[in-house]
């Protein structure tokens, strides 16, 4: 059956990205937090290629993920292009949250389904709050209350990435 296969090869990429994820994570650790960033977001390209043999939202996905990277380092040259960045990323998660939906919502998992709906919407209202602070902070005396803003749109995207994680391995466990 081919779209069996399709949708097995949909959570073996999922579980690539939870793991890239994860070590994402870990990038704080001193020495190897670089590297093992890397091979994070090495890995959630890999696993989004893989999974774009299921749906083409993983592809557009992976090309995003690129053009993530590509932002990532002009930011260090050019400012403002970070925010760029944060965008690219929050449409990542958008197009992995609903493509994955999607597919579980065929296979009958719409309570999964559900969280990663869930998931992408807490990203956009963290991601809008966190852009408008960026803009805000490169207006000088504004910057102080761009920080106080910021404070809890952080904690509320750590929540939106913890649910995020608990989506992508439901998702890849379902669908592997």
């Amino acid at each position: 059956m081919m779209g069996y296969m399709d949708y097995t090869a949909a959570g073996r990429g999922l579980n690539k990205i939870f793991v890239g994820e994860i070590l994402a994570i870990l990038s704080f650790i001193p020495l190897l937090g670089g590297i093992l960033a890397l091979v994070g977001l090495i890995l959630i390209l890999v696993g989004l290629n893989e999974a774009a043999q299921a749906a083409e939202g993983y592809r557009t996905a992976f090309w995003l993920g690129i053009a993530s990277i590509v932002a990532a380092v002009l930011s260090l040259f050019v400012p403002g292009v970070g925010l760029v960045g944060d965008i690219l990323s929050f449409i990542i998660v958008y197009l992995v949250c609903t493509t994955t939906a999607n597919i579980l919502d065929e296979n009958g998992d719409p309570a999964t389904a559900a969280k990663g709906r869930f998931v992408w919407k807490l990203y956009i209202v963290c991601t809008i709050i966190m852009v408008i602070c960026g803009v805000l902070a490169l207006i000088p005396g504004v910057v102080i209350l761009a920080g106080l803003v910021l404070i809890p749109t952080v904690i509320a995207s750590l929540v939106a990435g913890i649910q995020y994680l608990i989506f992508l391995y439901r998702a890849s466990s379902f669908l592997s």
